[in-house]
């Protein structure tokens, strides 16, 4: 699951946790908790907060998270 998960994240885009969830066809609570042992495993980096990830993110205007308060930034 963590490999389909990674292929996933590879794809690129701006990914959120529901959609992720339903490619892999379980829940929001296990992606987020792959991400976060992803995260431990050093192949995924958490930006600090969603305004300073946006700031210098090239696909800020395409994002489907724009407009949410508590979002998690990831990148590999």
């Amino acid at each position: 699951m963590l490999q389909r998960l990674l292929a996933e994240i590879r794809l690129g885009g701006t990914l959120e946790v529901n959609s992720l969830a339903a490619r892999l066809e379980t829940t929001p609570e296990l992606v987020t908790v792959m991400l976060e042992h992803l995260q431990r495993a050093g192949h995924l980096r958490p930006y600090e907060t969603c305004a300073d990830a946006c700031g210098g993110c090239s696909l800020k205007s395409a994002c489907q998270a724009k407009g949410q308060t508590g979002a998690r930034l990831w990148r590999g």
